[in-house]
């Protein structure tokens, strides 16, 4: 950390440049006073939060780590942008105090306009601003019982929505995520297109034409109720391990919402924004949802979250609110990325480094006995780890070391997923050789296993 940032620090908080520098004791004291959240301190350092630039982290200790994760999924072109930066200086006199719910102001109508015009669906669209991925749940969930005046979904398991009211009730990931929380919706709750762990043991050759879970959604249908006001559903499950569904399940969710006269709600929040090589994840399967929840990228690394629904979203005013979405700097700075990622051509890039990587980490599966799949879409993948090939049962301990190596002996940051996964989420500009060179690291963190 330079000079001029401790000193900022000691300004504000005296008594911090005379604390030791090193990830130990800060990691130690952060755990005293900061709520446990996501945080694995057996694993990643603290980081130096003035070292971080274009795929690079640093720690305070002064390490450099190859950055893989992009802020999951939130810094999409990399960190301090050189043009993200320049621009930011040239909104520094915005003003960010218009509750913009209450407000309208030019930026949030134009950044509402471009998101429409991006979602698929030929019909017409509105927009409702949020501050994060969870909040965008949240408000698609409201819609679409304000619209329908049904409160019956059916989710998925395993799945991630977020951890606040409505949308902890779609997540199934992880029992540590849902233990003694309260089910504040009726939802019908079937297993997710998991081809590599199929819980009706098909093969994807007997699922060619219709996912045979896609069925299996309308028995339960059939036996729990049909009232149905939406389907909520991840195009690839992120936190329950990067599992890519088969197209015939995600058209097959489409085909079910119709029949039921249920709407089909896509959560792109770390799936969407080019990272797949499309703006939307769903559309790589040549489907509409008609609703899209989106954040991380979004805000180019500022808390902004965004809802696109049928319009009308809400039947009245007043239904839903959020103090500090879409203020116009937030507004403008996903103007920014939106354009940027479009001038650059970036969901070309998604695609080509995307499939190398890809192609990669199928060689190290073919190699490894440890790795029983790879899969991903674009700049957007993951590798399962098991005890070996045959049984495939899961090994969250050789994961756990895999992630150790990569982080502590390769300076890779790198990010798990659900029980025994490893998930690569490079920024939309990886290049080549970053993706060569963070793939080697990968490749001798795995080799490193016990």
């Amino acid at each position: 950390m330079d000079k001029k940032d401790l000193e900022i620090l000691e300004e504000l908080y005296p008594g911090v440049k005379d604390a030791p520098m090193t990830s130990e004791y800060w990691a130690e004291r952060a755990k005293k006073i900061i709520g446990i959240s996501t945080q694995d301190r057996g694993i990643y350092p603290v980081l130096d939060h003035t070292g971080a630039k274009g795929n690079r982290l640093k720690d305070i200790e002064g390490n450099e780590y190859l950055d893989v994760t992009s802020g999951v999924a939130v810094r999409a072109i990399g960190f301090r942008n050189p043009d993200m930066v320049v621009f930011e200086e040239k909104i520094k006199d915005v003003a960010e105090e218009f509750p913009c719910q209450d407000f309208d102001a030019i930026p949030q109508t134009l950044l509402a306009e471009k998101l429409a015009s991006i979602a698929p669906g030929n019909w017409d669209k509105q927009v409702f601003f949020t501050t994060s991925g969870a909040r965008a749940v949240e408000t698609a969930i409201k819609s679409v019982i304000d619209r329908t005046h049904k409160f019956r979904f059916v989710g998925f398991r395993p799945t991630f929505h977020g951890r606040t009211g409505y949308a902890i009730s779609f997540t199934a990931s992880k029992s540590t995520q849902r233990n003694y929380f309260p089910q504040a919706l009726p939802i019908v709750r079937v297993p997710y297109a998991y081809c590599y762990r199929c819980p009706y043991h098909m093969t994807p050759e007997e699922c060619k034409e219709e996912a045979y879970c896609v069925n299996e959604i309308r028995r339960a249908l059939e036996q729990e109720g049909t009232d149905i006001a939406g389907i909520l559903f991840e195009p690839i499950s992120g936190e329950g391990g990067i599992i890519v569904p088969p197209a015939s399940f995600v058209k097959g969710l489409r085909q079910v919402a119709d029949e039921y006269a249920a709407e089909l709600i896509c959560d792109e929040v770390q799936a969407g924004i080019g990272r797949t090589g499309k703006w939307w994840a769903v559309e790589n399967y040549d489907v509409a949802p008609d609703t899209i929840c989106t954040a991380k990228a979004l805000g180019a690394g500022y808390p902004m979250g965004a809802t696109i629904g049928r319009s009308p979203m809400f039947t009245k005013g007043s239904r839903h609110s959020e103090t500090f979405s879409a203020e116009p700097r937030m507004a403008l700075m996903s103007l920014f990325m939106i354009n940027y990622i479009e001038k650059h051509n970036l969901m070309e890039n998604a695609k080509s480094v995307g499939a190398y990587m890809l192609a990669r980490l199928n060689e190290m599966k073919n190699k490894y006995e440890i790795i029983g799949d790879a899969r991903g879409i674009g700049l957007m993948m993951g590798i399962e780890i098991v005890e070996n090939k045959r049984t495939k049962k899961i090994s969250p301990e050789k994961r756990d070391e895999i992630l150790y190596n990569a982080v502590n002996k390769e300076r890779l940051m790198i990010l798990g997923a659900g029980t025994s996964s490893i998930r690569l989420l490079p920024a939309l500009n990886y290049t080549m050789d970053e993706a060569e060179d963070a793939l080697n690291r990968l490749e001798r963190a795995i080799q490193a296993v016990k």
